[in-house]
């Protein structure tokens, strides 16, 4: 067992944030290098992931209904 300190964090850690319930277990893919680089640069690199997959869903059609508006708010059509 490790004697570093458990993260202060360890609570709150991808517990649920917000109205919409979030999936028990997250999400990982592994990007290329440079792809990686620009991703790790952006603020609040979840939220941009989870815009992104919610535009491709929008745009594929396959969006849940539940969603449908608050797509057709935020995008200028």
């Amino acid at each position: 067992m490790s004697d570093e300190a458990p993260r202060r964090d360890y609570l709150t850690r991808f517990q649920q944030q917000g109205e919409v319930a979030m999936a028990e277990r997250p999400l990982c893919v592994r990007l290329p290098e440079d792809i990686d680089a620009l991703m790790r640069e952006k603020e609040n690199r979840t939220a941009w992931m989870r815009d992104a997959i919610m535009e491709k869903l929008w745009q594929e059609g396959t969006l849940p209904e539940r969603y449908q508006g608050l797509m057709e708010e935020t995008k200028l059509v």
